[in-house]
């Protein structure tokens, strides 16, 4: 049996210039954006705006960050691995990592939700032996934006 979607509740959308100018002010506050710009160019990719105030790096991203993930987002700056056909397949996929922008706000920057992400990853294997499909971030940002499928049975 082939693997179905995840279902995916309505996140809320953050998006207003209100939600953005202050998700940004916060990320680099708390240094999340700096780090993810660091990362952008040390792995040379090239950064360009994206929709939601994000800032997309386009290039070569560092693969040992979630080598599987098509993105990875640091503050507002999503390190993109996404090929163009693989954006098409998924064209929500910057709305899924504009959220991980937020949640990076929220848990107060690296020192909070990076140590929060990985427990509720590992919670998420531990469940069903992937890291995304029981992660509560994950699912909070919108598992089908992302790219996630849950698996058969």
């Amino acid at each position: 049996m082939p693997a179905q979607p995840a279902s995916s509740s309505p996140a809320p959308r953050l998006y207003t210039a209100r939600h953005v100018g202050l998700r940004r002010a916060v990320n680099w506050l708390n240094l999340s954006t700096p780090i993810g710009l660091g990362l952008a160019r040390l792995s040379g990719a090239t950064v360009e705006k994206g929709p939601h105030g994000v800032l997309v790096a386009r290039g070569r991203p560092l693969r040992f960050l979630a080598p599987r993930a098509m993105a990875v987002t640091i503050g507002d700056v999503v390190l993109l691995r996404a090929s163009d056909d693989a954006m098409r397949r998924h064209p929500h996929l910057l709305d899924h990592e504009a959220r991980h922008s937020a949640q990076f706000a929220l848990w107060i920057g690296p020192l909070g939700f990076l140590p929060a992400y990985l427990l509720c990853a590992a919670w998420s294997w531990w469940r069903v032996r992937d890291f995304a499909l029981r992660n509560p971030f994950e699912m909070r940002a919108g598992l089908v934006e992302g790219g996630y499928v849950r698996p058969p049975g």
